[in-house]
């Protein structure tokens, strides 16, 4: 079954692309989500409509995404917990948490899935955490972790 995105899906597609789907995946799944329709000869005009949508998308994601380097440029984000005596934190600092503190801190509203930081902080000290604003802007924050 062909189908046309609708939605970005991670992994498998862009707005607009045309793919190739098993019909149960595409009945079942795609299609009463709204994520994709049906591929026929009068949806496939609306590609270029999506396409174009995709691209002003795209745009206007990469501008948000320079604002946002602007503002996080020397932004160094403080959190004081309770650790060990050898600097092990008693509970880690995890990517909900570093994006409430960048909320907070400039006023940039990030996703979790923006964080490059795979595992929570556990220790004490400075940490440099990647941001990945959009598909090409990528940027750095310094996170420092105190003791109480």
């Amino acid at each position: 079954m062909k189908v046309i995105l609708l939605q970005n899906i991670k992994g498998f597609g862009q707005i607009g692309d045309v793919k190739n789907v098993s019909d149960g995946y595409g009945r079942n799944f795609l299609l009463p989500r709204k994520m994709a329709k049906a591929a026929n000869e009068s949806s496939m005009k609306e590609v270029e409509s999506l396409k174009e949508k995709r691209i002003i998308m795209i745009e206007t994601e990469k501008k948000n995404a320079l604002e946002a380097v602007e503002k996080l440029k020397d932004l160094v984000i403080e959190f004081t917990r309770k650790s060990t005596k050898t600097g092990k934190l008693f509970a880690g600092i995890g990517k909900d948490d570093i994006v409430a503190e960048i909320k907070k801190a400039s006023g940039v509203q990030l996703q979790e899935e923006m964080i490059g930081h795979d595992e929570p902080i556990k220790h004490v000290g400075e940490h440099l955490v990647d941001l990945n604003l959009s598909l090409e802007v990528k940027t750095q924050i310094k996170v420092l972790v105190k003791t109480e």
